[in-house]
């Protein structure tokens, strides 16, 4: 025995070593993720920041440019230089001096413009940079990219489209130290009387940035400037960004990763809208990954000390039990040998023996109690087993009620295979194991069609059995030639003359023409159906209803009178759609089960009912169905 105690301390040990180890596991994730969302919340707010000052504030700089820019063009200086057409040489060097004095002066007095440039229609350039003029008549020498060129030239009047970035290397032909490396071309067509078709160009470099993102700089991110193309025309810091497809895959995602250099970061990103740049912030997560590893050191040191603490005062623990258990088993053993005498325990003393043969008895009368507990209990349990089994009868035999229900529906599509008149399509689903509603459709000859769709006013089993004989005589008086209000008048009669339950039921009662589309249809208090024209999209039909059947004797009925033409769809459903109910007791509503219909009206009847069954049961989600649902959609194809 005290081999298998000695085990067994060691068993204990374990699993309470693993669960100290999980415990301090747990908290350094726990600490780690707390830490990062906090820290990602912060910069989110920076983000906040950084984003509306550079969104108010860089596309009225660049919009403020290009409207300065536009009147340029009006002078006479440059619209001499664009029409390019001159009597003489001299006049030909007069007004390229007039339009570089004057250009220059426009540059000099504007620090946000780097150049100005005009493009002819032929693709001809003048202009002004800072380091050259340009007055290339001949269209072969101009140095723009053709497809930057024809960009620009293709561009609607007056619309202003941005190209780039561009290398000033390639305007003049050569680099040095001034070039910059960076242009961004605004371009729009222009037309004056004076001079015809003309394309203003502003130049513009990166340096046009730098005073508005260096009041963003924090010292542990930067801030980088994308085209649409994910060309990267301007960025804060010493580096470029050499994958800008991972810094904007992974940015707003509140993740840490590895730029392409290997540096935890984290990015933020927006997207502007004239131009169509990306902007992007990029913060380094180095510090911050220093301070979650020792803390995280930390929370080991603290675990493994509390663990040390554990293990003394298990062990102090242990040895003392033992002990007692060892003297008490010696005890014990004597007694078993008859040594009745007084026996010196540890811990114990005679009268520990006297209230132990007390504990005995007291068991001893327990178990006596226990037994006719659990007898007791057998009792019950084979009551409750009778139950179950009862139980289990009434379930299996409201299946087969169901079973014989729905066999008593049309479960068969196509219906009609043979006939390209119409298309229909129906379904029933119960709130309990048997409903109160119930559809039906039948050909009452070869030329007429009967579309029934009804609503008891009650549930379960006596509702079933209301509905199959609601719908045999429906049937009977509509096989026997009657129309639907007169159909309706006779089955009130009969329902209620024999009808002690007071149950009654609502009716949607329709025969179409098949040669023809037209028809006659009886609303006996059921919901308003819906129809869809061809090609247009579905709408409730509101009107008059009249009475529900089997409430009320001598009630008169009116036929309504419709006509449906190739392509129109007829909707109709039981009260279980509209007001179905979710779990914060909102119901579905006619107006949402239009929209569901006309998120796709041309589709065929079991689509759209299938449709309408699945955002109703999306809608509800986990709340139970509180009444049958019932619905019959007939396309008239002519």
């Amino acid at each position: 025995m005290m081999q298998r105690l000695k085990s067994l301390r060691f068993r204990i040990l374990l699993p309470m070593i693993a669960i100290v180890l999980f415990v301090i596991a747990l908290l350094n994730t726990l600490f780690s993720s707390a830490f990062i969302r906090l820290l990602l919340q912060q910069e989110q707010e920076v983000n906040a920041t950084g984003f509306e000052t550079v969104s108010r504030s860089v596309e009225p700089m660049i919009a403020t440019s290009v409207n300065e820019v536009r009147n340029i063009l009006s002078d006479g200086r440059v619209a001499s230089c664009a029409r390019g057409r001159y009597d003489s040489a001299t006049q030909l060097v007069h007004a390229r001096i007039s339009c570089r004095d004057y250009l220059r002066g426009e540059i000099a007095s504007r620090d946000k413009i780097f150049g100005l440039l005009f493009m002819r229609k032929d693709g001809s350039l003048f202009g002004t940079l800072p380091e050259g003029n340009f007055f290339l008549d001949d269209p072969e020498q101009n140095p723009l990219p053709e497809d930057m060129k024809a960009q620009i030239l293709n561009a609607p009047l007056g619309q202003t489209v941005w190209v780039g970035p561009l290398s000033a290397s390639v305007l003049y032909g050569f680099e040095n130290d001034k070039t910059r490396q960076t242009l961004m071309i605004a371009g729009w067509k222009s037309v004056n009387v004076s001079y015809g078709e003309c394309y203003s160009m502003i130049l513009m470099d990166e340096s046009v940035f730098d005073d508005l993102f260096a009041a963003l700089q924090d010292g542990k991110s930067s801030w980088h400037l994308f085209t649409e193309d994910r060309t990267e025309i301007y960025h804060t810091g010493q580096d470029a960004c050499l994958d800008p497809d991972l810094l904007i895959s992974e940015s707003n995602s509140g993740e840490i990763f590895h730029d392409e250099n290997g540096l935890p970061v984290c990015t933020f990103s927006m997207q502007m809208s004239s131009p169509a740049w990306t902007l992007v912030r990029k913060v380094s997560m180095e510090n911050y990954e220093r301070v979650i590893g020792g803390v995280r050191a930390s929370v080991i040191a603290l675990g493994g000390i509390i663990l040390l603490v554990a293990l003394i005062l298990y062990e102090a623990w242990l040895r003392r039990f033992l002990r007692q258990f060892s003297s008490l088993l010696k005890g014990i053993v004597r007694m078993g040998k008859g040594d009745l005498e007084s026996t010196a325990f540890e811990s114990t003393s005679i009268e520990e023996f006297k209230q132990m043969q007390r504990e005995i008895n007291r068991t001893s009368a327990a178990l006596s109690r226990q037994m006719d507990t659990i007898r007791r209990m057998e009792r019950e349990q084979m009551a409750l087993e009778n139950e179950r089994k009862e139980q289990e009868r009434i379930a299996r035999e409201l299946s087969m009620a169901r079973d014989i229900q729905a066999s008593a529906l049309p479960q068969t599509f196509p219906a009609f295979p043979d006939r390209t008149e119409f298309d229909l399509f129906a379904s029933m689903t119960p709130a309990r194991e048997v409903g109160g509603d119930f559809y039906d459709f039948f050909l009452i000859d070869s030329d007429h069609l009967a579309l029934v769709i009804a609503d008891v006013s009650d549930k379960g089993v006596p509702a079933a059995l209301f509905m199959m004989a609601s719908k045999t005589l429906i049937r009977n008086e509509l096989m026997a030639g009657c129309d639907p209000a007169t159909a309706l008048e006779r089955v009130n009669l009969q329902l209620c003359e024999r009808n002690p339950s007071q149950m009654f039921v609502t009716v949607w009662l329709a025969v179409l023409e098949l040669s023809t589309g037209k028809g006659l249809a009886c609303n006996a208090g059921h919901e308003n159906p819906c129809i869809r024209r061809a090609g247009g999209a579905f709408e409730l039909l509101k009107y008059r209803h009249d009475v529900f059947v089997g409430g009320l004797k001598r009630v008169k009925y009116r036929n309504r009178a419709f006509e449906l033409h190739p392509g129109d769809c007829v909707f109709v459903y039981t009260d279980g759609v509209p007001e179905a109910t979710n779990a914060v007791k909102a119901m579905f509503r006619a107006e949402l089960l239009i929209d569901t219909l006309n998120r796709d009206a041309n589709a065929s009847p079991e689509e759209l009912i299938h449709r309408v069954h699945e955002e109703v049961k999306l809608f509800t989600g986990h709340a139970p169905q509180f009444d049958d649902m019932t619905m019959l959609c007939c396309e008239y194809r002519g």
